[in-house]
């Protein structure tokens, strides 16, 4: 019983000494008044660089960073303050990114594969459910000038570009099939690539 009363003490004072800890890491980590006071990060103070880790510039105005690997979503090279959060009947990228306006922007259009549809159809035959699509093939179906509806949420795979110093350095190299693939992307093309 002795063993039992001196583990529960034990279990009570680490957990308390690691609410403590946690408390006063985050004080640490804000190093900003009012987050302190209102017991958080502020929006451009996240993650553990201690920077922000938003872009500030304006549209049109910064250097674009190659993207992370073949075909990844490119990052977002300006500030995004107003534009997000993505709402249901609100995408103020839309405004800029969509093919027909973007040259007149003076921004980057939407590439096609944000206009086709990669998801089957799912179907029921004899009580049984399986996908409108043959084994060993993506399913391609384009929308013409109709923007995915899976593709509207931008911030789902796009986020802001910053310089930042982090803690933990990447030792990743990208690799590229074709130059222009830093800056653009042919997703479109070679989407069966290792599917068959």
């Amino acid at each position: 019983m002795k063993k039992i009363h001196y583990f529960s003490l034990f279990a009570a004072l680490l957990l308390f000494s690691c609410g403590e800890t946690t408390k006063q890491e985050v004080t640490v980590v804000t190093q900003d008044p009012i987050a302190s006071q209102v017991g958080g990060l502020l929006d451009d103070d996240q993650g553990l660089a201690g920077m922000p880790v938003y872009s500030d510039a304006a549209p049109g105005t910064s250097e674009k960073f190659d993207r992370s690997f073949e075909n990844a979503p490119p990052l977002i090279p300006h500030n995004t303050e107003g534009l997000v959060p993505i709402k249901k009947d609100n995408n103020m990228c839309l405004t800029c990114h969509m093919p027909a306006v973007a040259v007149a922007m003076k921004s980057t259009a939407l590439p096609a594969s944000h206009f086709t549809d990669y998801r089957p159809k799912v179907i029921e035959k004899g009580g049984k459910y399986q996908v409108d699509a043959k084994e060993g093939e993506v399913y391609e179906k384009s929308l013409g000038d109709e923007l995915s509806s899976t593709r509207y949420n931008c911030t789902q795979c796009h986020v802001s570009q910053a310089k930042i110093d982090p803690w933990v350095q990447n030792n990743f190299e990208q690799v590229f099939r074709d130059n222009n693939l830093k800056t653009s992307s042919n997703l479109e093309k070679n989407i069966q690539d290792g599917v068959k």
